[in-house]
């Protein structure tokens, strides 16, 4: 642990995504966190994002202010007397938590590649052919609908007190794997019938939720799984493609 990490700069998810990276550059255990040098290397691949103008995220430099509070703890002197929490248990947890979800990621993608070649004729007999792009007429229809929901996002925040940035909040985070919506907004179609852009978009609870659902459905429409139009109203509508999912 004492030799400097050296790592390429690469883009991490969140600071969680960082530390696990880490964390498992040096081999360490996640319940016995080596906090000095840990936080050395964090606060390194800042440094190099600052040098390379690359802008950092708020949520990293709270994540670097409670490694460094949880380092001052782990100095102070310890009451023998009392059984004391380990400082860094909280943060051990959000990362086994974090693990988690990102190995159900890699489960999910794979499932959904199962399933998306499930009817699929083998490699020899099949004959090749270009994966399809999205439509400009589609792309159009996508790009209007989520326009207007982050307007209609952005007025919404304007009206709001923002949330404190704190390690509590920070560890409550989930990054929502691309696959997961997938599934969850087929399901949702073929359950509801067509519906609204607005409507699917709705069932995101999270900013991780409506960044991994828009790119659920460019991924659904690219693959002809899903149709997308204007109707009367002018409402962009989402709907299960029926002749798509047969053809698959």
């Amino acid at each position: 642990m004492s030799e400097a990490l050296n790592f390429k700069l690469e883009v991490y998810e969140g600071p969680l995504d960082l530390l696990l990276a880490l964390i498992t550059k040096n081999k360490v255990d996640i319940y016995d966190i080596p906090i000095s040098d840990i936080l050395d290397q964090y606060l390194a691949y800042l440094e190099e994002m600052r040098k390379m103008d690359m802008d950092i995220a708020g949520e990293f430099i709270t994540m670097a202010s409670e490694l460094m509070l949880i380092k001052s703890r782990m100095l102070l002197p310890k009451n023998p007397m009392e059984e004391e929490e380990d400082p860094r248990e909280r943060l051990a947890n959000a990362l086994i938590e974090y693990k988690r979800a990102k190995e159900t990621a890699v489960i999910l993608n794979e499932r959904y590649m199962q399933f998306a070649g499930r009817m699929a004729k083998p490699m020899d007999e099949a004959p090749f052919q270009a994966i399809p792009e999205l439509s400009d007429q589609d792309a159009k229809l996508l790009e209007q609908a989520f326009a207007r929901l982050l307007q209609r996002a952005k007025e919404m925040r304007e009206t709001m007190q923002p949330p404190e940035k704190t390690l509590e909040n920070l560890l409550k985070k989930r990054v929502t794997p691309i696959p997961e919506r997938i599934v969850g907004i087929m399901r949702y179609l073929h359950k509801n019938g067509k519906q609204s852009f607005d409507n699917v978009m709705l069932q995101c609870k999270t900013r991780s939720d409506i960044i991994a659902s828009f790119a659920a459905l460019l991924e659904l429409l690219k693959a002809r799984r899903v149709k997308i139009y204007s109707d009367e109203n002018d409402e962009v509508i989402l709907e299960l493609n029926r002749e798509g999912l047969k053809r698959k």
